[in-house]
């Protein structure tokens, strides 16, 4: 799937901004992960992360279908990424872009319109992705003063996700689909963030400069 922006004009790709630095120990393991926040002079390095990320070779012991769907899911991330109305974050670790994740608010409400994984290497994942970017959102929710978030998971995807969103405070509240909504209350946000500091070590930047994010490109 390719995705085309050329018939619009960009302003140089030096537009996101680093928010914050994590630090994950599990199992005597250490994981740090960055977080860099989208602007709209990103959609270049959107347009070439979408060229450059290929799970059929990052992900070579998936099936052919799995690998599809994977590639799939990236690429409705980045064409929502690409929107004005969206808040956007890529996660980097080793040096390498591990995840992207996408959202847009819908009045008191965030929809979480997609969050992806990307190997650093070769059948390599980072560990605690999922709970960098869950803490993100559920902190952009809790400052932004929002009733809850809304996601629609997959069930045909490369891995059973609903039991893991219930575990972050989601309740779904439709009969089982290829897609199954599901939503996360102020309250849940608010135990959640309670919860995570004893998981996650988060801390906030504070920096301005803006950088190109071609270099973390696998």
């Amino acid at each position: 799937m390719k995705i085309d922006f050329l018939n619009t004009t960009f302003n140089p790709s030096f537009s996101a901004i680093k928010v914050a630095k994590t630090r994950n120990l599990t199992n005597n393991m250490l994981t740090e992960i960055d977080l860099y926040k989208l602007y709209r002079g990103d959609r270049p390095f959107l347009q070439k992360l979408a060229e450059t990320v290929r799970y059929k070779k990052l992900l070579p012991d998936l099936s052919n279908n799995m690998q599809d769907r994977w590639q799939n899911i990236l690429n409705y991330c980045i064409t929502k990424a690409f929107k004005d109305e969206n808040t956007s974050y890529i996660f980097v670790s080793l040096d390498k872009i591990c995840g992207i994740m996408t959202y847009q608010k819908d009045y008191n409400v965030i929809n979480l319109d997609g969050i992806c994984s990307i190997p650093v290497r070769i059948n390599e994942r980072i560990k605690s992705l999922r709970k960098t970017m869950f803490y993100q959102l559920f902190k952009d929710a809790q400052e932004l003063n929002m009733k809850g978030i809304h996601l629609n998971a997959i069930t045909d995807g490369p891995f059973e996700l609903i039991s893991k969103y219930e575990e972050l405070g989601f309740k779904p509240d439709k009969k089982p689909s290829r897609y199954i909504s599901m939503f996360c209350n102020k309250h849940r946000i608010s135990e959640q963030l309670q919860e995570f500091p004893y998981e996650l070590e988060y801390t906030e930047t504070g920096d301005t400069k803006h950088l190109n994010l071609v270099k973390f490109l696998v």
